[in-house]
């Protein structure tokens, strides 16, 4: 008999002491997840991991968040189909289902951006140029061929009826500065940048995204993964997904926190981040559904990227999304 209490008073502080250091144990056994993210600052793009990490919505989920920052479209695609990251996030669904096509182990995982309302293009302030028709046979630049920037334009142009010489210039900065030394006549941006220097006077918008009447309740953007990751790591990728649909509807419930934090990666006031996020409506940034696949497959066909449909089995197994 006194063995036995003996034991069980032994047993009940092994047990107190476990349950001291189980949060220890927890965080020593958090999965690293690599992301490809493209375009640091970008509010759908870079908001919803970086936040989800800040509340901890990531550790909650088991999930070290290993990011790897691109300039977007193919490269992202790249880094993700080399092996370099697991997840791929904000690529142009028509990239990504070239990708597949062309033999690359992709699967898109959720929808990213519906609609193009975040997209913007400038030209200088003394440019004689006032709308995107003004612009046919002029260089406009776009982020990456491939992108979400290169899509738009090329169904703004559609759209508008013009012949605009296209030019790859990377990110915002990279886009600004070729704008200003004249290498471009027009340039994109996504919200905060460049909003300061729209007040100023020093650049104008001369076209966004949301007037392009054929993307409305398209899904243009996707996240994806790497196809040999997922099947080895199904649960830890939904996990994933969980925290950000989480985050996305803590930022959107709390939007003087989430300015401020856009404010403090972008490094602008908090007035201009504020301006920057009314561009980004929250059902725009639903993970779920992947809305008009038809649609991008039509435009993977018009731009040349492939040579035919992908049937219904390929679509199937390429588009894991719920």
């Amino acid at each position: 008999m006194a063995t036995r209490k003996r034991f069980r008073a032994i047993f009940g502080f092994v047990s107190v002491i476990a349950l001291l250091f189980l949060p220890g144990i927890a965080r020593a056994q958090l999965q690293t997840l690599r992301i490809a993210i493209p375009q640091k600052g970008l509010f759908d793009t870079t908001m919803p991991t970086w936040v989800a990490d800040k509340k901890g919505f990531l550790k909650d989920a088991g999930i070290k968040a290993e990011i790897f920052w691109s300039s977007g479209g193919a490269e992202t695609v790249r880094v993700v189909t080399s092996g370099s990251a697991d997840i791929g996030l904000a690529t142009g669904t028509e990239s990504v289902i070239t990708a597949f096509l062309k033999g690359s182990a992709v699967r898109i995982i959720s929808a990213e951006m519906t609609g193009s309302p975040d997209l913007f293009w400038l030209v200088r302030g003394d440019s004689p140029y006032k709308t995107l028709r003004d612009l046919d046979g002029k260089s406009i630049g776009f982020s990456r061929p491939g992108s979400s920037t290169h899509m738009v334009l090329q169904l703004a142009a559609e759209q508008f009826k013009i012949k605009p010489k296209l030019v790859p210039v990377g990110a915002p900065p990279d886009s600004y500065t070729a704008l200003m030394t004249k290498q471009i006549e027009a340039g994109w941006a996504s919200p905060p940048t460049f909003l300061d220097k729209v007040e100023k006077g020093e650049v104008r918008i001369v076209f966004r995204g949301a007037e392009l009447e054929g993307v409305r309740g398209v899904t243009t953007r996707v996240n994806f993964v790497n196809a040999d990751f997922y099947e080895k790591n199904q649960q830890l990728v939904k996990a994933y997904l969980s925290a950000i649909k989480k985050t996305i509807d803590a930022m959107y419930d709390n939007p003087k926190e989430t300015v401020a934090i856009f404010a403090e990666i972008n490094q602008v006031a908090p007035a201009l981040a504020e301006a920057g996020f009314k561009f980004f409506p929250k059902e725009a940034l639903a993970l779920s559904p992947v809305s008009r696949v038809d649609f991008s497959v039509d435009l993977a066909l018009k731009l040349k990227m492939i040579d035919k449909a992908p049937t219904a089995a390929e679509l199937k197994k390429l588009i894991l999304a719920e």
